[in-house]
């Protein structure tokens, strides 16, 4: 346990277990447990540490030592899952129902039988141990316990990104492959790192290098890059030097636009944003500047306009709005944030001037669907995010769901977080838990937290297919 999770920091003092001498061949090791809340003992202040441990002492361990969280109550949870439910103990049954959602728990041969109070197997541990160190392809998924109609792929096959041109990156013992929307192995893991399919290119690193291949895993663009490129889009990819500055190449590897003395995004709609001496506009692709660098922050041109940040004099707050291609106002800077256009429709900030609920407007700047989806102040991810195929992913505290373009919901929030829709299909976290962390101190303002994801599986589900995509 202490080596499989040694990035749990110790919470708490251990106490002395009386039947724990400290000269115990397993003492520190109990001592580092408890601290960790791994172990807790007996209510008589015994550890019991030559005693069988039973199966629901191991998911419960497991269970909390991953952070595995339930929407719902174990009374709903365990008889929907097990068969014999009733003999879990009423101290482990809530982190059992968290392990089962969190799809950690493993019954061989009936899934539907947990067997919660037999002594468990070292190869029952073993199994769990890799349910909870998210090693893929290593369980059978028909002995996991647990939702069987959530995902269409589960996250036992260890996909780890976003679908993107029919195929996404798992990976397997430390290299990384590409799989198809049924799951199946297209290209066999062997890279270190690998991207995202885009202009039918992805990028790969294998040892100190980057090149990029095709879809069927040949080398298009063979090894040579020690930085790693961005994606291909408009038929380029950027490409950085050692001193930070940034060129393209085409899809022969062959050098399109020469490094610049300034950092550029990727090409969208022809145009790639730049940032000069803390200024953004975007350039073409012949490197030819197109709109001058004088906004603060700058998005992607897409659907035809970009969100730009500007500030209407230095003691004004800075402002979000819409430009086109030649540089000149659509809808005037309003927001406090703002996200790229899609299918007709951007998320954006502030619409009610609250500063804290998204909603969505159409290419005029008209409220299209109601401020409404909002995170918790220290959430740090995004809370909307645009539409594809006539859904989008939208967060409402900490749940995530899917909406069509009219705001209604296609997938109530339910999933603990979620990514955004892509080749009709989303990737989607369960069990789960959002846990405060202090990420620093000052003296003059005191210390600073976020919210973030401990624990929970990720796999993908299918969305339904929209009327008006």
């Amino acid at each position: 346990m202490l080596n499989s999770f040694g990035n749990v920091e110790p919470t708490r003092s251990a106490p002395t277990f009386r039947d724990v001498p400290s000269g115990f061949w397993g003492y520190r090791a109990i001592q580092d447990a408890y601290a960790r809340e791994f172990f807790s003992g007996y209510p008589d202040g015994t550890f019991r540490p030559t005693e069988a441990i039973p199966r629901v002492q191991a998911i419960a361990i497991l269970a909390n030592a991953t952070h595995m969280s339930s929407p719902e109550a174990a009374e709903t949870v365990l008889p929907r899952y097990f068969d014999d439910a009733q003999q879990v103990p009423p101290y482990a049954r809530n982190a059992i129902a968290a392990g089962t959602v969190g799809r950690l728990v493993v019954n061989y041969p009936n899934p539907r039988q947990l067997q919660p109070n037999r002594a468990i197997t070292r190869g029952e541990v073993a199994a769990l141990i890799c349910q909870s160190l998210n090693l893929a392809r290593t369980v059978p998924v028909q002995y996991v316990a647990g939702d069987r109609t959530v995902f269409t792929i589960p996250p036992e096959m260890g996909g780890f990104d976003r679908f993107s041109e029919g195929l996404v990156s798992f990976l397997v013992n430390g290299k990384v492959g590409y799989m198809n929307q049924q799951g199946a192995t297209v290209i066999a893991p062997q890279f270190d790192e690998g991207g995202t399919f885009s202009d039918g290119l992805a990028a790969v690193r294998v040892g100190a290098q980057w090149g990029f291949i095709d879809r069927t895993g040949a080398y298009v663009i063979p090894l040579q890059f020690t930085t790693r490129p961005d994606d291909f889009s408009d038929g380029m990819a950027a490409i950085r030097t050692a001193s930070g500055l940034t060129g393209f190449i085409d899809k022969t590897g062959a050098i399109a636009i020469q490094p610049q003395p300034y950092y550029a995004t990727s090409f969208t709609e022809g145009l790639a944003a730049i940032s000069v001496n803390g200024q953004s506009g975007f350039m073409d692709k012949t490197g030819a500047i197109m709109i001058q660098p004088q906004f603060e922050q700058v998005r992607a041109f897409s659907d035809g306009l970009a969100a730009v940040k500007v500030r209407p004099s230095p003691t004004a707050g800075a402002l979000w709005g819409y430009i086109d291609r030649t540089g000149a106002f659509v809808i005037e800077p309003q927001y406090y944030d703002a996200e790229p256009f899609s299918e007709g429709l951007a998320a954006v900030l502030g619409l009610n001037g609250d500063g804290r609920t998204w909603g969505y407007i159409n290419r005029t700047g008209e409220t299209a669907i109601q401020p409404q989806f909002f995170a918790h102040s220290e959430y740090q991810g995004p809370v909307t995010t645009p539409f594809s195929g006539g859904l989008a992913m939208v967060r409402r505290g900490e749940q995530a769901g899917f909406i069509d373009r009219t705001g209604r919901y296609a997938i109530a929030t339910q999933f603990v977080d979620a990514d955004r829709v892509s080749d009709g299909m989303a990737r989607v976290n369960v069990g789960g838990t959002w846990t405060r962390v202090q990420t620093g101190c000052t003296q003059s303002d005191g210390c600073f937290y976020s919210s973030q994801l401990r624990g929970g599986k990720w796999g993908y589900i299918q969305m339904p297919r929209t009327a008006n995509p």
